[in-house]
């Protein structure tokens, strides 16, 4: 049955009935998704039923799309990181050069 079909006795369906294959939440800060549980194919789940009044919002999975995230994800983490390396470099070379100003000045 799809969701809000009408049927002969009780007019339009409230609920929605879903056997979950991931589940997560979208971090209120980032808007990120984080997925929380990967729920194994092999294992028989009964479907969980949810009211439609309380459904904020919903979408077809894809696995596909998730893994495209997660390289886009990955691909940021190694540029943040390599900016995070140079800056660092930078700065270690920065006070080298002083440390040798300072103590030219001394002598």
């Amino acid at each position: 049955m799809q969701a809000a079909t009408p049927t002969e006795v009780t007019g339009v369906n409230q609920e929605i009935l879903l056997i979950p294959t991931v589940s997560g939440y979208r971090d209120k800060d980032t808007l990120k998704v984080v997925y929380t549980t990967d729920y194994p194919s092999d294992t028989p789940l009964r479907p969980i039923g949810f009211r439609q009044e309380n459904i904020v919002s919903i979408s077809v999975f894809s696995e596909e799309v998730r893994e495209a995230f997660k390289r886009v994800d990955s691909e940021r983490a190694g540029e943040e990181a390599a900016k995070e390396k140079a800056a660092k470099d930078q700065l270690v070379k920065a006070i080298t050069e002083l440390v040798a100003v300072v103590q030219a000045a001394q002598r």
